[in-house]
């Protein structure tokens, strides 16, 4: 869906570019001084007096289904930066959170870990990013994060039912030096 949006608005681009440029001279004076419609379109729509409300009311439909479109990817945008909680819910899940981040990155294996809550009131979602150590087994780390600092955020902010996402990043090895072969 994104692919389909980009190339859309790439090419409504471009046609508006082209247009201004047409309008501008770029493409020679004749294109520039020629007329938007031509004399039978023209007459067409004068002739017509259905064509231009049907015209401005399909316009109008589109652009207000680009503005719906636009609030919803701003609404789900902002959902997932942060969660749309009241203030003493978010100071609890700012405690609940740090918490959490102090267990985190006593688990063995854990070099790094980041905690974000998002999604809406009726549906949140905690979001936890783990930096593995190159040795470490995600399996163990995720069980030992279930079994213990995710249960007492989620008994902490009182949602038995809180979906949590984990992600893990395993670090870079260190690179060992080459050894030296003899001569």
């Amino acid at each position: 869906m994104r692919l389909a949006t980009l190339t859309t608005g790439l090419l409504v681009v471009a046609a508006g570019i082209g247009a201004l440029l047409a309008g501008l001279g770029a493409f020679g004076p004749g294109l520039a001084e020629r007329p938007l419609l031509t004399s039978e379109m023209a007459r067409y729509a004068g002739d017509n007096d259905w064509f231009w409300p049907v015209a401005g009311g399909v316009a109008e439909t589109v652009a207000l289904a680009g503005l719906m479109w636009l609030g919803t990817q701003i609404r789900a945008w902002t959902l997932s930066r942060r969660a749309a909680l009241d203030a003493p819910t978010r100071k609890l899940a700012a405690v609940a959170g740090g918490e959490l981040l102090r267990e985190a990155r006593h688990v063995p294996g854990v070099r790094d870990a980041r905690v974000r809550l998002t999604g809406s009131r009726l549906r949140p979602r905690l979001l936890v990013t783990i930096l593995c150590a190159p040795d470490a087994a995600p399996a163990e780390i995720h069980t030992d994060l279930s079994n213990g600092p995710i249960e007492r955020y989620r008994a902490a902010m009182d949602m038995d039912g809180l979906i949590v996402v984990i992600r893990f990043h395993m670090e870079d090895p260190i690179p060992t030096p080459p050894t030296p072969v003899p001569a």
